[in-house]
């Protein structure tokens, strides 16, 4: 079926993160009468990707940091959470995975005739196979999809619109056009081997579900600002740059660069001859000058043209919109809680540079923490340097629709 009503008003479940050079781990509790989950516990385990050969390599870090996590979660999260609510067992695994171990891919599928139809779940359930299908042969056909053992674990309704205009219930409708779009999440195949081993050893108890994060970063932005139908996302993880195009409320093309906040402090670390965390710390600095006063006016400009490579970097990422149109005016910036200020600057610089005009950047975790939380609690977060992947995935968690909406597998 499509849809789903079983719901329960309190869930506590297991939240995996897996960045491009981190993975993060939490327990969470759900009480569907609050606009907000309760995070229970959380711990991020880091593998800055240095000097690596391989993807492959690259992978390994992960999925070492994967193991390490879970082991954490398996002994000091639980642990805390009897100590905090009295509970020991897990429901749900909710699994986030980003760029680039994983890839968003939207299909969309017309039907249309000269006479009105009834707009059928039957009808539904073959425009998604045609859609199955398309997706299937696009991963067959690309070369480094293959060579990557790319594999579908979730596949979802995000678009469905009859005459142009969206839908939410079916056999109670009739039409003369029907648009349905899938969007399918694609994870590299060992990566899920990895995850559903290490849940069946440590979360046996729990029924896992695996996204990618830009597809949960786009259901909880669409979620707060139904209005913005024509938007870009863009995802800073610490190895990665990941780019979503939004056209009339609908994900559809996503894209990234393997270059990140450690990737940019590294360049920096190796100019100023400053440790890794130092050289990370000025990037949550509004203003790059702050920090580049104390040095020399060679090193400053060498820092300075670090800053316009990366711009550069993003520049022709939002040249790649998956169709002729340019970005869009608003983007929706996701990235370190500390740091969005910084990458605010940056994205903005680089959209003009790819537009030749001006575009309107937001910070999404302020807003979500502004949005959804008590002014104590969102206070409490900002202090402790909480993990803003956490905030978004928890609160996808949470919001159990975003879950079941037109969900199919």
């Amino acid at each position: 079926m499509i849809f789903s009503s079983s719901r329960k008003k309190v869930r506590y479940g297991a939240l995996i993160d897996i960045g491009s050079g981190s993975v993060l781990v939490a327990i969470v509790r759900s009480d569907e009468t609050k606009t907000y989950p309760e995070i229970i516990w959380s711990k991020r385990e880091y593998s800055p990707l240095r000097n690596v050969k391989s993807m492959d390599e690259s992978a390994k870090q992960v999925m070492t940091s994967l193991v390490n996590g879970l082991m954490l979660l398996d002994s000091e999260g639980r642990k805390f959470l009897n100590e905090q609510t009295g509970h020991t067992e897990l429901a749900e695994t909710q699994v986030t995975v980003a760029a680039p171990w994983s890839y968003t891919i939207t299909k969309s599928i017309f039907y249309s005739h000269e006479q009105n139809f009834n707009v059928s779940e039957q009808l539904l359930e073959e425009l998604i196979k045609t859609a199955h299908l398309k997706v299937d042969e696009d991963i067959s056909e690309h070369e480094q999809a293959y060579k990557l053992g790319l594999k579908i674990i979730n596949r979802s309704i995000i678009g469905l619109k009859a005459n142009g205009y969206n839908m939410r219930l079916v056999n109670s409708q009739t039409a003369n056009s029907l648009q349905v779009v899938e969007a399918s999440t694609v994870v590299q195949n060992y990566l899920v081997t990895a995850l559903n081993d290490s849940k069946d050893k440590v979360l046996p108890e729990t029924v896992i579900k695996i996204y990618s994060f830009m597809m949960v970063f786009y259901n909880i932005v669409m979620s707060f600002y139904p209005e913005s139908t024509e938007l870009c996302l863009v995802d800073i993880t610490y190895e990665a740059t990941e780019l979503g195009i939004v056209r009339d409320g609908i994900l559809t093309y996503t894209t990234h660069i393997p270059y990140g906040s450690f990737s940019l402090a590294r360049e920096i670390a190796a100019v100023l001859g400053t440790t890794l965390e130092e050289a990370f710390g000025y990037l949550k600095e509004t203003d790059a000058s702050i920090f580049l006063d104390t040095y020399s006016q060679d090193k400053r400009a060498e820092v300075e043209a670090i800053f316009t490579a990366y711009q550069n970097k993003l520049t022709n990422l939002f040249r790649e919109t998956g169709d002729a149109l340019s970005i869009p005016k608003r983007i929706y910036l996701h990235g370190n809680l500390q740091t969005e200020s910084f990458y605010k600057n940056q994205v903005g610089e680089a959209a003009k540079m790819a537009t030749m005009s001006s575009h309107a950047v937001y910070p999404i975790s302020k807003g979500l923490l502004n949005l959804n939380y008590p002014k104590e609690t969102s206070s409490e977060f900002e202090r402790s340097e909480n993990d803003t992947a956490l905030l978004i995935s928890a609160q996808f968690f949470h919001t159990r629709d975003l879950q079941t909406r037109f969900e199919h597998f």
